[in-house]
């Protein structure tokens, strides 16, 4: 079983990632909605290298990878992100 802080610092960084993800789709300034895509999409990636090598978390990882399709949606369809594929 894991120690109580190791449990605790797992579910504040679930909660960090969700928190600036849900402000991210409530946004309604469209002015400050950049900004609110930019800090979500960090905060999901931040927890995904955080849990990658993990054998665990397969719900919340799901969860992170519909996380980022939605923003990428928001992106497109919100800020009109147009996405620029380079070649190698």
């Amino acid at each position: 079983m894991a120690p109580k802080n190791a449990l605790r610092s797992s579910t504040k960084r679930l909660s960090d990632w969700q928190r600036a993800y849900d402000a991210a789709l409530k946004e309604a300034d469209t002015t400050k909605l950049f900004k609110r895509v930019e800090v979500a999409e960090a905060a999901v990636r931040t927890r995904q290298a955080e849990l990658k090598g993990s054998l665990d978390h397969h719900s919340e990882r799901r969860a992170l990878q519909k996380a980022v399709a939605s923003l990428l949606v928001v992106k497109k369809n919100r800020l009109k992100y147009k996405q620029q594929y380079f070649p190698d």
